[in-house]
C-alpha cells in the first residue's frame, strides 16, 4: 500500500483513523473523522456507519448522512433482519477477519442478493464492502460502503485496508460507548408507542415519540418513515416479524438528547384489532441495559460479569462463593481481574466507580 497522508503501511491507516476520532464526543463525530481519513483510500461513493449491540448485533443507530437515500432504509432493514442476505453482519462478525465483499459472497452472481436486486442495482451501485468494527470484547459497529458502476471494483488493497480498521476502530468505538454511558443525561420524557403496519409504515405514534427521536419529522402529528424514523426502530420491528422469531424483542439505541433509549417490539397477532402489525414502545433505558453494555465494554468475562453484579448488590465473598459454587480464593482471583480491567483497587472503589461513571449522570438533571 502506498503512502497516504504520511501513512506508509496498511495498519497505519487504522491508527490514523483512530487518532482522527479521538476527540469525538458523539458517534456522528467519531464516524465523520473516520470517513475523512479512509475516504481517499477506500474511495467509496456511499458509506453507512452503523453501531450495533455487542450482545445481539442489532442496529442501535449510527451515522447515515453519507449512506443510502432514507427512502431505501425500510427495505434495507427488512432484508437485513427478516429475509437475510449474503454479507450479513452477524455472519461476518463470527469470522477471523470480519470483512466481506458482496460480489465474493455471492461468488460473482450478485443477482442472488435481494439487497443488490432491490436497492443497489436500481441506484447504480456495483458492489458493497462491509467491515465489522470488532475488538476482543465484541463487535461495536460496522462500515457499509458502496461504489457505483462508474468506479473501479474494490480490490485486494482496499480489502487489506478494511481489515486493518477492524481492531483499532472496534476498540475506539468501545471506549466511546463507555464515555457516552458516563456522560448520558437523564430524561424525564414519558414512554412513547409506535404502531407499524406490515410494510413498516407508521399507523400511529403517541405525541411523546417525538421527544425520544431528535431527528424525527412530523406531518399532521404523524411521523413518517421516509422523514427520519431511526433505523434502530425498524431493526427491532423487523426482528419480531422474521420467520420463526419470538413474538417480542428488546433492543436499544442512542438518542443525542436523551442518551440510551430502550426499544421493545411486539408482534401483534390479532389482525382484526388494528391494521398495525408491530408495536414498539420507546422509553428510557434502565440499569439492566446499562450493566449489559458496561460489562461488555470493559471486556469482562461472563463469570466476571456475574461476580461484578453480585458485588454491586453488596454481596460478600462468602455469599458470592456460595451462590456461584466457587471457592473464596477463586472469587478473589476473579475480582482482581475485574479490578484490573475497570481500573479500581477495591470493592468500594468498584461500586463507587460504576455509580459515578454510569449511574450518577442519569440522576442529574440535564
Amino acid at each position: 500500500m502506498g503512502s497516504y497522508g504520511g501513512v506508509t503501511r496498511v495498519g497505519g491507516i487504522g491508527d490514523a483513523a483512530v487518532r482522527a476520532a479521538q476527540s469525538a464526543r458523539s458517534v456522528e463525530e467519531f464516524f465523520e473523522a473516520v470517513k475523512r481519513v479512509v475516504r481517499p483510500v477506500l474511495r467509496f461513493d456511499v458509506c453507512a456507519c452503523v453501531t450495533v449491540d455487542p450482545q445481539t448485533l442489532m442496529n442501535t443507530g449510527g451515522d447515515y448522512r453519507d449512506g443510502l437515500p432514507s427512502a431505501m432504509m425500510p427495505r434495507m432493514l427488512d432484508i437485513e433482519y427478516r429475509e437475510g442476505d449474503a454479507n450479513d453482519l452477524a455472519d461476518l462478525a463470527a469470522r477471523p477477519t470480519p470483512v466481506g465483499l458482496l460480489s465474493r459472497e455471492t461468488r460473482g452472481n450478485l443477482d442472488l442478493s435481494p439487497r443488490y436486486r432491490d436497492i443497489m442495482r436500481p441506484l447504480g451501485f456495483r458492489d458493497e464492502l462491509r467491515v465489522v468494527l470488532r475488538d476482543r470484547h465484541g463487535a461495536w459497529g460496522a462500515l457499509v460502503m458502496g461504489r457505483t458502476v462508474d468506479a473501479p471494483p474494490f480490490g485486494f488493497p482496499e480489502l487489506a485496508v478494511a481489515a486493518s480498521l477492524v481492531q483499532p476502530l472496534g476498540s475506539a468505538l468501545r471506549r466511546l460507548h463507555l464515555t457516552r454511558l458516563a456522560e448520558g443525561n437523564a430524561s424525564g420524557a414519558a414512554p412513547g408507542l409506535v404502531l407499524l403496519d406490515g410494510g413498516h409504515q407508521v399507523v400511529h405514534a403517541t405525541p411523546t415519540v417525538a421527544m425520544w427521536f431528535d431527528e424525527l419529522a412530523h406531518t399532521d402529528g404523524v411521523p413518517h418513515v421516509d422523514r427520519g424514523l431511526p433505523p434502530a426502530l425498524y431493526a427491532v420491528a423487523a426482528a419480531v416479524q422474521a420467520a420463526g422469531a419470538a413474538a417480542s424483542h428488546t433492543s436499544w439505541m442512542h438518542s443525542r438528547r436523551h442518551g440510551r433509549v430502550r426499544l421493545h417490539a411486539w408482534r401483534l397477532e390479532d389482525p382484526t384489532a388494528t391494521s398495525a402489525r408491530t408495536a414498539v414502545v420507546v422509553e428510557r433505558a434502565g440499569p439492566a441495559e446499562h450493566i449489559a453494555l458496561i460489562v461488555a465494554a470493559y471486556g469482562l468475562t461472563p463469570r466476571e460479569r456475574d461476580i461484578t453484579a453480585l458485588v454491586l448488590r453488596g454481596r460478600s465473598t462468602a455469599d458470592i462463593s456460595h451462590s456461584t459454587g466457587l471457592s473464596p480464593h477463586t472469587v478473589q482471583d476473579h475480582l482482581k481481574a475485574v479490578f484490573d480491567k475497570t481500573g479500581v483497587r477495591s470493592r468500594r472503589d468498584l461500586v463507587a466507580t460504576f455509580f459515578a461513571r454510569h449511574y450518577l449522570p442519569d440522576m442529574t438533571p440535564a
